[in-house]
């Protein structure tokens, strides 16, 4: 099976029938071109500027991404714009090496040789040829996204056929010299390419991309905070600028890009004099009409805005607490519980048994999702129940606990007050820090001592459940790290509710904690029990099945 492929694609309306055939040819990329239509073309379109068409094909690449995105999530398509804008090219130019050419109908051999000689730039004498026949050349002209095969499909706001003439007859096809759109283009999916597509097939010459910079999607300020939901979880920026450039060079190299990082929501449509038309989805329309009452106030020509439908979600693939549409946020939720990077060797460590360092924040819901780990067979140690026990009297900490922090911290029944020690050192980082040096040792010893009686007992998997994890770093000690994120606000909320703290008590403790997003940084799998616990269940359960999967394949245990 080949990485990389093309598809020459003559009747975009045959696509939905064809994907399940394609996907056993190419499983990483797969170039899309339409074709013959750019010959047709050449014969009816008047020379000059008006030669270059693009708009005329807005509805052809957004039925191709719809089909793509009902029958194949994980291969990564690309329509080929280039020769829809202009037809008097014929070189395809693509960054990737393609290894296999597929031909949705049969072409005589001629006609195959004339296009890989005239029309692939990069391919190889090694590069495989595949013929889709049969009955495929009697699908009909329709958009056929409900075929029963299927199952359940697509809901595209697209109505229109996708035949060469009806192309033809949309009235939105003025095209610009200078356009621009903006978004935070996290991990790319349909909706971003349809976006960043039609902006191509607008533009003839600069298309500038304002991508959200992180220290924006967490600003209050800008009321993005919570609508970018598991911001933590949003690739940098700098990552994401490159895979939007990437794209834009492989679907058309003939524009100038203007890839950047915005820090407010306008970006440099507010002040740049050469920008024509603004790019928005029906979400974003509202922010089209804002910059022009910037551009207003700032004495600048208004842009002519586009929208672009959104695609909504794939039924089988939304579970409740999804949005009803392609979007991040829906990518990032299924993220959840599933295995982010492959652990480090920890050579030091025993192979048995293994252990996973569950962590989170304060009223995060990482007891819940230790107590589900233990139900679903492995064995449990709560370092925060077993911290409580080397405070006590006659245990290693005590003494030099109570000689610290004086006895004013004892209970009446001479015991070391939890409540009344926190209040000093959650006040005082001097403090914690070295309370923390006292007590993180030992701690450490009494639980490597409990996760050996765990693996004696029979458990081959060990959760080492600790708030702490990170800062002390026993990140080194666990074969890898799980850990649990909410809200900060959610947390202040619940906080304030289980330990009956006021909300600057509970801002105090949770400042002392590592943030979500170091926490992501470390945490191999991450879950979120934000939602109902059907959802958390839904996400342990899946990080469960991916462990064993891991430890089956690694032969670990």
């Amino acid at each position: 099976m080949a990485k990389i492929g093309l598809l020459v694609l003559t009747k975009p309306t045959k696509l939905a029938r064809i994907l399940p055939v394609i996907k056993q040819h190419v499983n990483k990329t797969l170039y899309v071109q339409l074709y013959p239509g750019r010959q047709r073309l050449i014969n009816s379109t008047p020379s000059g500027e008006n030669a270059l068409n693009g708009p005329h094909h807005g509805s052809a690449v957004i039925g191709i991404y719809s089909q793509a995105t009902a029958i194949c999530q994980n291969l990564d398509i690309r329509v080929l714009l280039a020769g829809l804008k202009d037809p008097f090219l014929s070189k395809i130019h693509t960054r990737k090496q393609i290894e296999v050419v597929i031909f949705d109908r049969i072409f005589n051999k001629d006609e195959v040789d004339y296009f890989l000689n005239s029309c692939l730039l990069n391919a190889t004498q090694k590069c495989q040829i595949v013929t889709l026949n049969g009955t495929e050349d009697s699908v009909s002209d329709n958009l056929d996204i409900l075929h029963p095969s299927h199952g359940s499909s697509v809901v595209c706001r697209m109505a229109e056929s996708l035949s060469i003439d009806r192309m033809l007859t949309n009235k939105d096809c003025k095209m610009h010299k200078n356009v621009v759109l903006g978004g935070t283009f996290d991990r790319l999916h349909a909706g971003h390419k349809i976006l960043l597509s039609e902006a191509v097939l607008h533009c003839t010459r600069k298309l500038t991309v304002g991508i959200t910079d992180t220290s924006m999607l967490k600003c209050k300020t800008h009321n993005c905070y919570w609508a970018k939901l598991l911001w933590e979880m949003i690739e940098p920026c700098a990552v994401r600028m490159c895979s939007v450039e990437d794209f834009l060079q492989d679907v058309d190299p003939g524009l100038q890009y203007d890839i950047v990082p915005i820090y407010d929501p306008f970006g440099p449509t507010k002040e740049d004099p050469d920008m024509q038309l603004i790019v928005v989805s029906t979400e974003t329309y509202k922010g089209g009409l804002k910059v022009n009452e910037l551009r207003h106030e700032n004495n600048l020509p208004a842009l002519d805005i586009h929208t672009v439908n959104l695609l909504e979600a794939i039924p089988e693939h939304t579970d409740e607490e999804e949005e009803e549409k392609i979007s991040s946020s829906n990518r990032r939720m299924r993220l959840l519980g599933t295995r982010l990077r492959v652990p480090e060797a920890r050579t030091l460590l025993p192979r048995k048994p293994y252990i996973i360092g569950l962590t989170g924040n304060i009223a995060s819901g990482k007891s819940s999702v230790g107590q589900r780990l233990e139900n679903l067979g492995a064995g449990l140690l709560n370092c925060d129940t077993l911290a409580h026990s080397v405070y006590m009297r006659g245990q290693p900490c005590y003494d030099a606990v109570v000689q610290h922090f004086g006895k004013e911290i004892l209970g009446d029944d001479g015991e070391i007050n939890r409540k009344a020690l926190g209040t000093v050192v959650f006040n005082s980082k001097e403090q914690l820090e070295k309370l923390n040096a006292m007590v993180w040792p030992v701690l450490l010893n009494r639980a490597k001592e409990k996760i050996q009686v765990l693996f004696e007992a029979g458990y081959q998997i060990v959760v080492m459940e600790a708030a702490i994890l990170l800062q002390a770093g026993w990140d080194q000690h666990v074969h890898e790290v799980w850990a649990c994120i909410i809200p900060p606000e959610e947390a202040v909320k619940r906080l304030q509710e289980r330990n009956h703290l006021t909300e600057s008590d509970a801002r105090a403790r949770i400042a002392t904690l590592p943030s979500n997003t170091e926490l992501v940084a470390k945490a191999h799998v991450v879950v979120s029990t934000y939602w109902s616990t059907t959802y958390t269940q839904k996400q342990v359960e899946k990080a469960w099945r991916a462990l064993q999967f891991y430890l089956t394949d690694s032969s670990k245990l």
